[in-house]
């Protein structure tokens, strides 16, 4: 059984890394039967696995229904425009597709494989038709309409620009903020950097004057030729703090053959550009103010057990020496097991 979430006060925050219904419905953590064996963090004692893609279920409001967002899902086996080839999963999907609970929006940051699927998106909108909405950088738009999805469901932004969405009367507003990342996109060789990449910030007003604010960093690298990206510490003042982040702390499914070929990749400047590395995504936590961050896109996608470990160690001592705490404490930052709920407690 997975380790008991210590705080789950109401209002909160609630972010499922594709955990079943079963997670909404106060049901302890139960191990999933199709889980791949995880890691092993010998400074807590517990597994660490990553999952897919994450859900975010925003806090109730009066006594309408709770909002839920799903944040880059990508359920095929391969990372790659063909399931013959490329970066293969190493952890499986933790359910099915239509286990998880009840979503009303679909957000991608940016369309590399291992963040945009086709498969999956042709799944998620036949199984929910008209009652869920795409929420995309700008340049995507047309992609979704493709595959025909319908223009009146995709909010397509730029950075900086913000949509308010209501999936129904029976929900509330969310504002949706298309943040900068610094990364690219890309399918092929002739379309690079033609479409947008994005972080994305989403607020949600509570009562009281008060609001939830989650930050998903998307896929982004911190570092420039000239020192941090200044991007990142003008989100968190501009739209922060943040109740929740979750930031990248690897390279995903990117470069995974050179692992999977016994071989280690060493960081080098260009690398850390595009991808955050373990301490430079504890910064990131730091500049964008977060209440409680967790770490994603290291595991599922790995070329090797080591890679997928080398992460987790790292950010085990980035924290240390940066004398930032774990996820569930104020201003912390962590790594959780697939499947597990994570309940944040509003200020």
């Amino acid at each position: 059984m997975a380790p008991q979430v210590a705080a789950r006060l109401a209002p909160g925050l609630c972010a499922v890394p594709t955990r079943p219904r079963e997670a909404h419905r106060g049901v302890r953590h139960q191990a999933h039967p199709r889980r791949a064996p995880g890691l092993w963090d010998a400074h807590t004692g517990r597994r660490e696995d990553q999952g897919d893609g994450f859900i975010v279920q925003l806090p109730p409001v009066a006594e309408l229904e709770p909002v839920r967002i799903l944040f880059d899902p990508i359920w095929s086996e391969r990372a790659s425009p063909h399931q013959s080839a490329g970066p293969r999963r190493r952890l499986p999907p933790p359910c099915d597709l239509d286990q998880l609970p009840d979503f009303q929006y679909v957000v991608t940051s940016h369309n590399h494989y291992d963040h945009l699927d086709w498969p999956t998106i042709e799944r998620i909108y036949k199984m929910k038709g008209s009652h869920v909405t795409f929420v995309a950088p700008l340049g995507l738009e047309s992609w979704f309409r493709s595959g025909g999805i319908p223009a009146e469901q995709i909010a397509e932004l730029d950075w900086h620009e913000s949509a308010e969405l209501r999936a129904s009367e029976r929900h509330p507003t969310v504002k949706f903020i298309c943040a900068p990342a610094q990364h690219g996109s890309g399918r092929s060789l002739f379309d690079q950097r033609s479409t947008l990449w994005a972080s994305w910030a989403v607020h949600q007003d509570i009562g009281d004057g008060r609001r939830a604010a989650v930050y998903h960093a998307g896929d982004t690298g911190y570092m420039t030729h000239g020192g941090p990206c200044p991007a990142f510490a003008e989100i968190g003042e501009r739209y922060g703090p943040f109740d929740m982040a979750m930031i990248p702390i690897w390279r995903g499914g990117s470069l995974s053959f050179i692992a999977a070929m016994g071989l280690r990749l060493v960081s080098t400047e260009l690398i850390d550009g595009l991808h955050a590395s373990p301490a430079h995504a504890v910064r990131l936590h730091k500049d964008i103010r977060s209440r409680h961050s967790i770490g994603m896109h290291f595991a599922t996608f790995a070329g090797s057990d080591g890679e997928a470990w080398e992460p987790v160690a790292e950010l085990v001592a980035a924290k240390e020496k940066q004398h930032v705490g774990d996820w569930h404490e104020e201003g912390g930052f962590g790594v959780i097991d697939i499947g597990e709920t994570v309940v944040v407690a509003m200020e």
